[in-house]
């Protein structure tokens, strides 16, 4: 009969560690960071993640790429909302105010996005868009910086859904310092934001790249999980990824560094441009371009436009117009002397991707359109 107790009493303080460790969440992480690319001055930063369904809990925050940018930082990543606020799975971006005081402001957002002010760990500007994310696929979430004036740095945030192969701009921020640069090791966390019940959450990330700003593809070779006080583990993924659980979980891990292996530069498809079309305006004795680029070939940062009065599409060109827009698809370029009762016009367009890839010319010709 002893035994018999002793083995009951064993069972029950086991059910209650085990229920203890259920109830477990670290005070902070697991954080997945990057090791020795600090040093860098970036036009780009990119990692993927991906929640498994076994993995899933509400209140769940996958911070994919944290980074700094200029004189402060940001992160972005997929989020999950409580049971009871009927929100779709979605995504985050966020920049914390400058040093300046100047208010960042938001120069693009996708109709799905929403940006508004936070705060509570700092303040800045922040963004959300319920795009339905889904478990077990994985997203690669991309940061780019550009400038086009004097003054400020346009910071865009992009994902790449890898199941759709599809790429959306979500949101573009204006930050108030003159040709600020992506910096620091890229890092990613795992979050419980708001569960109470401290359900276990995984998350995977690999695929960490950066484009510095020689336009040179830079990659870790190890990787560093931690936490702080809590229950949590991490293992490798792959080659180039460490799968993060964080509550639930025994016994606590330690930190861990992970050799990790990349190729020389990221699987990414050539630039493309879909479609061109113009015609002239004979009011505003204006031509207008309008051209195209398909959601699965890679993102628009700028575009070259130039019009010429003979076929070989040389020499010196009548008009060119030139620039910097992720969303701008369409330009109206004034031109003098235009006859197309007597000639055709020769338009060429070209465009440079967010990865610095420049894409073939694409070509069309203006004629004197006829009943």
């Amino acid at each position: 009969m002893k035994t018999k107790h002793l083995l009951t009493t064993i069972l029950v303080f086991a059910i209650a560690l085990n229920s203890l460790a259920q109830q477990s969440c670290p005070k902070w992480g697991p954080y997945v960071k990057t090791v020795g690319m600090a040093k860098n001055k970036n036009e780009l930063m990119m990692a993927d993640v991906m929640i498994p369904a076994d993995g899933l809990a509400p209140f769940t925050y996958a911070c994919s790429v944290q980074f700094g940018i200029g004189k402060s930082g940001g992160y972005c990543g997929i989020q999950l909302a409580g049971p009871t606020e009927g929100r779709i799975p979605n995504n985050i971006f966020s920049i914390w105010d400058f040093p300046n005081k100047i208010q960042i402001s938001s120069a693009y957002k996708a109709p799905l996005t929403f940006v508004g002010g936070f705060g509570g760990e700092g303040t800045g500007l922040h963004s959300h868009a319920d795009f339905g994310w889904k478990p077990g696929q994985w997203y690669t979430n991309i940061v780019k910086r550009w400038t086009i004036n004097d003054s400020t740095t346009q910071v865009g945030y992009w994902i790449y859904d890898h199941t759709a192969k599809t790429y959306t701009h979500y949101v573009t921020f204006t930050v108030p310092e003159k040709d600020a640069m992506l910096h620091g090791d890229i890092g990613s966390f795992l979050e419980n934001f708001a569960d109470e019940q401290k359900h276990s959450r995984t998350a995977i990330y690999k695929s960490y790249w950066m484009l510095t700003d020689q336009y040179k593809w830079v990659h870790p070779d190890s990787l560093v999980a931690e936490a702080g006080e809590g229950s949590w583990k991490a293992e490798r993924y792959g080659d180039d990824g460490v799968k993060a659980t964080s509550c639930g979980t025994s016994p606590w891990q330690k930190k861990t560094k992970y050799a990790v292996k990349q190729k020389d530069r990221p699987e990414i498809i050539p630039a493309d441009v879909y479609d061109l079309a113009a015609y002239y305006d004979h009011s505003q004795k204006k031509i207008f371009v309008d051209w195209s680029v398909l959601q699965t070939a890679t993102p628009q940062l700028s575009y070259e436009v130039h019009i010429f009065d003979n076929s070989t599409y040389s020499g010196n060109a009548i008009a060119s117009l030139k620039g910097t827009d992720p969303d701008l698809t369409s330009v109206s370029i004034a031109v003098k002397d235009l006859n197309l009762k007597s000639q055709d016009y020769y338009i060429t367009l070209q465009i440079t991707d967010i990865f610095g890839q420049v894409s073939p010319v694409k070509k069309i010709v203006l004629a004197e359109l006829k009943p």
